[in-house]
Formats: structure tokens, sequence, C-alpha cells
């Protein structure tokens, strides 16, 4: 289906409110139902880990005692461990452990399944065209914002 070209700004409005809606189905096909704090935390600990709390907290951009809770139930489900660091004995380093990264590849696998799925009710000349936008998106994320953050 042919549309007129829209203003930045129709564009702007129309990318985010689809982007905010997959991102909202594929976490519904997280297994286990943990939050997406839990899922997102746990993706930063098993990617940046061992990692402080408070690096932690920086990157989810969430308030320590909120992280100290997300850490708290995670450690809980047996998805990250809890550890001095080996300079300063006062700072509490997180990663993840294998249960985590099992549940980190379930979620993946889960999450890959159902777009393939959804992607495969597409048209070839559809799936060619959102090819091309994956491109477009790729190279919107990783443009540095005004702070300096990609």
């Amino acid at each position: 289906m042919a549309t007129m070209p829209s203003g930045p700004d129709d564009t702007a409005t129309r990318l985010r409110m689809s982007v905010n809606r997959l991102a909202r189905l594929l976490r519904q096909q997280d297994p286990g139902g943990y939050s997406p704090a839990l899922t997102g935390a746990l993706f930063t600990v098993a990617k940046r880990g061992p990692i402080t709390l408070g690096e932690l907290a920086a990157h989810e951009q969430v308030s320590p005692p909120t992280i100290t809770k997300v850490v708290e139930k995670l450690e809980a489900s047996g998805f990250v461990r809890r550890s001095s660091d080996a300079a300063d004995k006062r700072i509490c380093r997180v990663s993840a452990t294998a249960a985590g990264r099992r549940q980190l590849d379930v979620t993946r696998t889960r999450r890959t399944e159902w777009l393939a799925a959804r992607l495969d009710d597409l048209t070839g000349d559809e799936r060619a065209r959102l090819d091309a936008a994956v491109d477009v998106l790729e190279k919107l994320t990783s443009l540095p914002t005004a702070d300096g953050q990609p």
C-alpha cells in the first residue's frame, strides 16, 4: 500500500508508536513473567558484568534503591550473584549466573521466534522494505544524542 510522504513529526510519531508497540509485544513473549526492569537489568549484568550496583543503576536509569530491589529479586531467582570487589571490599559487584544466562537465551529465542513468525506473514516486497528500514533504524540508533550518548 503506497502512502503519501509525511513530515518528520508525523514520521517520528508513527515510528515511536510502532517501536513501543513492538517492544511491548516482544516483552510479552518473555517466559516466567519477569518484569521489563528485571529482564533489562539481567541483560545488562550479563553483557557488562561483573558490574557495581551504582553502574547498573546508572545504566538502567533507575535509583540505587530501585536497582537494589531488582538485584535482590534476580538473586532470589538464582540469575545473578554478588561478590566483593577485589580492590575495595566495600564495593559489591553483580554477575550473571549460568541460570541467568540460560534465562536470557530462552528469552532471546522466544522473542526471535515470535518475530520470525510474524515476518513470515509478510510478502516478499514487505520483507525487503523492512530489511531496508532496519538498516536505517540501525543508523538512527547508532547516532549520538545531544548529550553524546549512543
